[in-house]
């Protein structure tokens, strides 16, 4: 089995579906954050691949820059914060660029599959802006967004097991300022 794990950023959905070959399970929260699956941490241990795909303007590395810099962050947020705790003074383009790295050595070190990853350019896959976004949280699945979103485009697609999400719609409600927070079975 393989799984890919990205970020939750609504502008990724339709790049994401072009990776869907029906096989593969789709794992998404901010950042692309492995430290803070741990529900998750289950499906991670069964595959066979599990690639990284987080990509450039990030809201999550934003907030990571943010805390780096010196402003106080909620001890939710530790566990995406953490792991960048010895890069601060990078710029926030950089700590996008060390978010890959970052997420490939902690899955080394806890599954046995083959990983590999890459950072998706968000400037070029022509998604306009919007101010109008909801968030949806859902377990991961092998499903194309194109089937269950009914605005591709304006939402953020929350992915992991049971409680892994807390992180994730903290960061959709405080720093994304999405305007509805939706649960699917």
């Amino acid at each position: 089995m393989r799984i890919i794990i990205s970020c939750m950023d609504r502008r990724l959905n339709r790049y994401l579906d072009q990776w869907n070959d029906g096989n593969t399970v789709f794992v998404r929260n901010a950042g692309s954050n492995v430290g803070s699956l741990r529900d998750t941490l289950k499906l991670l241990k069964g595959a066979d691949e599990i690639v990284v795909l987080p990509h450039t303007d990030c809201g999550a590395m934003g907030v990571v820059h943010k805390a780096l810099s010196g402003e106080k962050m909620p001890d939710v947020l530790n566990p995406l914060i953490t792991p960048f705790l010895n890069l601060r003074g990078k710029g926030r383009e950089e700590l996008e660029r060390e978010n890959l790295e970052v997420q490939l050595r902690s899955l080394r070190s806890l599954v046995n599959a083959k990983v590999r990853g890459e950072i998706i350019h968000t400037e070029k896959l022509g998604v306009p802006p919007s101010a109008e976004n909801v968030a949806l949280v859902t377990a991961p699945s092998k499903r194309k967004y194109s089937e269950f979103l009914h605005d591709v485009d304006r939402t953020f697609v929350i992915q992991v097991e049971g409680g892994d999400s807390e992180i994730d719609v903290y960061i959709a409600k405080e720093f994304l300022k999405v305007k509805e927070v939706k649960y699917l079975k």
